[in-house]
């Protein structure tokens, strides 16, 4: 009994003393972003607070923020191309799952000065430190190489983007970014995570959501070929040998 009177004690003067650490606020401008065939890219402007109580420290080396936007995970296989008696052809190939469709960080700084590897990786902040898992689990060069492959090709689409220094503060605690989303995004749900540092620690951190989704024809065609796959992928065979035999009788040569 006299233990768990010393426990009750511990315990009501621990939650007596308030917890001293930041928060982030994290607000978008646009909670959704509609395709249409007009639809060219848009940017989406990510707003955050930091959030600190009267028993927060005071923070020597200032805040750091960066904003990591995810799209849908796809699984994708990267080849490469050998010459092969003479004739370039697919090769050596590997598969990674659970892939970002699409990937964008912003920062306040540098990347790799936000906070160590290990951190980094385990929040998948950085085309360094994004966590690939591969068809065959192989630690080795070659599957290094395809990784850069990839990421690279991601990057010439404009799906994948790297910012350092884009995150502005509007203040000490008040910060603005702005991410650009190409016409060329998938479809779903988009993850926008902040996170908050200062001398390589972890502070805080904040998840917020928008949604891509088509809209007009664009939307119907996109659910009529899901819903009724049989029946489009017929209509597609139509479409094509009626179009093949219009072409046909329009450039015929007497």
């Amino acid at each position: 009994m006299r233990r768990i009177a010393v426990l009750a004690c511990l315990a009501s003067l621990l939650g007596a003393v308030p917890a001293s650490a930041e928060r982030l606020t994290v607000g978008l401008s646009s909670p959704d972003v509609r395709i249409n065939s007009n639809f060219t890219g848009v940017p989406i402007t990510v707003f955050g607070a930091i959030e600190r109580d009267a028993n927060t420290i005071s923070r020597a080396g200032g805040y750091d923020v960066a904003v990591m936007v995810t799209g849908p995970s796809e699984s994708v296989a990267v080849r490469r191309k050998d010459r092969i008696l003479g004739i370039w052809a697919n090769a050596a190939s590997e598969t990674f799952f659970a892939v970002p469709s699409f990937y964008a960080v912003a920062s306040s700084g540098g990347i790799d000065t936000l906070a160590g590897k290990p951190v980094l990786s385990r929040l998948d902040l950085g085309f360094d430190n994004i966590g690939f898992v591969p068809l065959e689990n192989i630690n080795d060069s070659t599957t290094e190489e395809f990784r850069h492959a990839f990421v690279r090709l991601k990057q010439q689409i404009g799906l994948y983007a790297e910012n350092p220094e884009s995150v502005d503060f509007l203040g000490d605690t008040v910060f603005r970014t702005t991410i650009w989303v190409p016409a060329n995004v998938a479809v779903g749900p988009y993850k926008v995570r902040a996170f908050l540092f200062s001398d390589g620690a972890l502070l805080a951190r904040q998840e917020e959501q928008f949604r891509i989704l088509k809209t007009g024809f664009e939307q119907w065609v996109f659910t009529f070929s899901r819903e009724q796959s049989f029946i489009y992928g017929v209509l597609c065979v139509v479409l094509a040998l009626f179009t093949g035999w219009l072409a046909g009788v329009i450039f015929r040569r007497d």
